[in-house]
């Protein structure tokens, strides 16, 4: 079973970054500087659980009112293909919307195109580098 709850215990905002390291510092070689970017004080932050594990994290960042971006979102990867992403988009989205949110986007990697397409989002403009991985921006339409 999957459970997605929202951080409020420094221990698992390790927990979150952990994850986050593992993913993108170690897996994708993104420079930690890059991705502990200052900005997750002003975020709401999220946990995926799987049997008791913490499998997975997302945050959420009002970048301006009404806009909303989804952020850092990581499955470990023995934990891939179970969900866990979906769940974790589905708690952002609707926490976003119950925040107001106009507009709520993503930089997504490229080859999660369809992953974030199956969810509504539709994709705006063209691949950019972020970190050194070709990204694009997408909206929930």
């Amino acid at each position: 079973m999957i459970e997605i709850a929202e951080i409020s215990a420094p221990a698992d905002m390790e927990e979150a970054f952990r994850i986050r390291r593992v993913v993108f510092c170690d897996e994708q070689r993104v420079d930690p500087a890059l991705e502990f970017d200052g900005e997750d004080d002003a975020c709401r932050h999220y946990l995926a659980w799987r049997d008791g594990r913490a499998v997975g994290t997302a945050r959420l960042h009002e970048i301006e009112r009404g806009l909303f971006k989804i952020q850092r979102v990581a499955v470990l990867a023995d934990e891939r293909k179970r969900g866990i992403g979906a769940e974790l988009m589905k708690r952002t989205i609707a926490d976003a919307r119950a925040a107001g949110a106009a507009t709520i986007a993503i930089h997504a990697q490229c080859h999660a195109e369809a992953f974030y397409e199956a969810l509504g989002f539709r994709r705006i403009g063209g691949v950019f580098d972020e970190a050194g991985i070709p990204h694009i921006r997408m909206e929930l339409a």
